[in-house]
């Protein structure tokens, strides 16, 4: 497996290697703070060692509901704002055919977005695009109450269930939410939808790893294994005690200097 790297020998006419050394203690400070979980919004520090906390069961069950999706769908939605579905994105179009849409012969759905924004010509476009069409719907909320995909969820979900009945909708329903509370849990036990859960300590900028990626990225013909895998070797690369291998605390100390540098520009 081939891992990130990061080289920094283009900027070092801009700062020097010891200026960008000397902030090691500074970062060295703020890995602890994070490690020990004694900074501000220590509530949402899951992301540390999320790769390694992902289970085998966990993969399966979205690999499984994953599939269910990709026999019965042409299109899938994943109805999200921000990190719901940014994350999706950035991988998906990193990893598959810059031009996968316009692929006529496939072996995995075309991935589309909705709730994102408010746009009504985007959501008109997008509903009539869906128009005989087999669909799905991933609906990624937290809370059920965002404005963007709630409105988006809820245009979709009647055009889906007018399209092939109530009961069939269902099965191709995939609400992504809080593990309790919030419209969306209460809407998906009340229809009987399959659900993930939103973790409590994640936020949404750090959420690709958890089901709010993983299960658009698999349905997009993706290996969530693959993925997982890597951004676990980074996860124990971090732990090297060798500090060229930390690469983001080299990236910190270098993002550091230049914060250094920038402000006493501005001072003076």
């Amino acid at each position: 497996m081939k891992n990130i790297s990061l080289n920094i020998d283009k900027v070092l006419g801009t700062v020097s290697k010891k200026q960008i050394l000397d902030q090691e203690t500074k970062a060295n400070n703020c890995i602890a703070t994070l490690h020990n979980g004694d900074g501000k919004g220590n509530d949402f520090l899951g992301w540390l060692h999320l790769p390694s906390s992902i289970t085998d069961e966990e993969l399966t069950d979205i690999e499984n509901t994953a599939n269910i999706l990709r026999e019965k769908c042409e299109v899938v939605v994943a109805v999200g704002i921000g990190g719901s579905y940014l994350g999706t994105k950035a991988v998906v179009d990193a990893l598959n055919n810059s031009f996968d849409f316009l692929l006529k012969e496939r072996k995995n759905p075309i991935l589309l977005y909705a709730g994102q924004n408010i746009g009504e010509d985007y959501l008109y476009e997008l509903t009539e695009i869906l128009k005989g069409k087999q669909f799905g719907i991933i609906n990624i909320s937290k809370s059920g109450t965002t404005t963007e995909p709630a409105l988006a969820f809820r245009i979709l979900k009647k055009q889906l269930e007018d399209a092939v009945g109530k009961e069939e909708a269902k099965t191709r329903i995939v609400a992504i939410t809080d593990k309790s509370k919030g419209a969306l849990r209460t809407l998906a036990t009340k229809e009987g939808y399959k659900t993930f859960i939103i973790p409590d300590n994640v936020g949404g900028r750090f959420s690709v790893l958890t089901p709010v990626g993983l299960l658009p990225i698999a349905v997009a013909g993706i290996s969530i294994r693959e993925l997982v895998a890597g951004a676990v070797s980074m996860e124990k690369r971090q732990e090297s005690k060798f500090l060229s291998k930390k690469i983001f605390r080299l990236y910190m100390q270098l993002f550091a200097t230049n914060c250094t540098k920038v402000a006493k520009r501005l001072k003076y």
